[in-house]
């Protein structure tokens, strides 16, 4: 029953994604390559000129709720910062490269309703790749981070909760942090987060209620660290009436889990190469008496 829970989910979110990149007709775009970036939206020109960050912020300003944008152009935004509003759309059709800024996200949406990431491409190294808080139906689709450190997706500690979140497929390489830490999330569907010689977590899930994932797969993750493919931590699947009941729904994780406090979720697959051996990948596996048994 999780299994199928899961892949109806997952199929629903996959519908709203099969278009491709900048197809059809966005109401802005971003051009050019270089030095040389135009930012329009419809007929008229928003931005021309070397700065490809200002470019994408200006065509970004320049939409409403409920319209697109797609960056076509590949450049890098250096150690800034990418915010976007509620109910906007962005398209990462080419690739952007960034920077470091400490303590931000390269793109950032902030206590914003409705907003859709259904494509990127990142390079580089980020403090953070991509930052929330505060969201509530927030939409990430194919996310692909090709990176030099930093920390992929992150949803904030210390600031406000997030609501009724989907991701499609996230593909980190790289990432000297975590490919996906959250925090603060009730409600979260996650098709698939794939990630490849990261510093720690392919998937990290705290203070984190009513998740369905359907896979977590990790290759060279976390390596000498206390960190595994998928780890629960810090009061995860804790409802707010403190109770730990079955809530957290993990499909197949193909590298293995760990654990910290670990109640209120539900393991389906757990797959660990025999090559590899269980004590690389699962840490902290124990019968809490609160209903779940995890093989340690």
């Amino acid at each position: 029953m999780a299994k199928l829970s899961i892949f109806v989910t997952a199929f629903a979110l996959l519908s709203t994604a099969t278009a491709q990149c900048g197809s059809g007709t966005p109401n802005a775009k971003v051009t050019g390559s270089g030095s040389s970036f135009t930012a329009t939206k419809g007929s008229s020109t928003v931005y021309t000129g070397s700065d490809y960050r200002a470019a994408i912020q200006a065509a970004v300003d320049s939409i409403s709720s409920g319209q697109r944008v797609s960056v076509i152009a590949s450049g890098s935004i250096g150690a800034n910062t990418i915010t976007i509003g509620s109910g906007k759309i962005f398209e990462g059709c080419g690739t952007i490269n960034v920077g470091n800024r400490a303590g931000h996200g390269a793109i950032e949406s902030l206590n914003t309703q409705g907003v859709q990431i259904p494509y990127l491409t990142m390079t580089g190294n980020p403090y953070f790749g991509l930052r929330f808080y505060g969201t509530k139906g927030l939409v990430l689709g194919k996310i692909t981070m090709n990176l030099s450190g930093g920390l992929g997706i992150r949803f904030d500690r210390d600031n406000a909760a997030n609501t009724n979140v989907k991701m499609d497929v996230i593909t980190v390489t790289g990432a000297g942090s975590h490919a996906v830490e959250t925090w603060n999330i009730d409600g979260l569907t996650i098709n698939q987060v794939i990630a490849k010689n990261v510093g720690e977590s392919g998937l990290l899930l705290q203070k984190t209620t009513n998740a369905r994932v359907g896979l977590v797969d990790g290759n060279n993750v976390g390596a000498g660290t206390g960190y595994a493919t998928l780890r629960f931590a810090n009061n995860n699947g804790q409802l707010s009436s403190g109770a730990y009941t079955n809530n957290v729904v993990i499909d197949k994780d193909q590298r293995g889990y760990g654990e910290w406090r670990r109640r209120g979720e539900d393991l389906g697959e757990v797959g660990v190469p025999e090559y590899e051996g269980y004590l690389d990948y699962v840490e902290g596996g124990w019968d809490d008496g609160e209903g779940e048994s995890v093989c340690g």
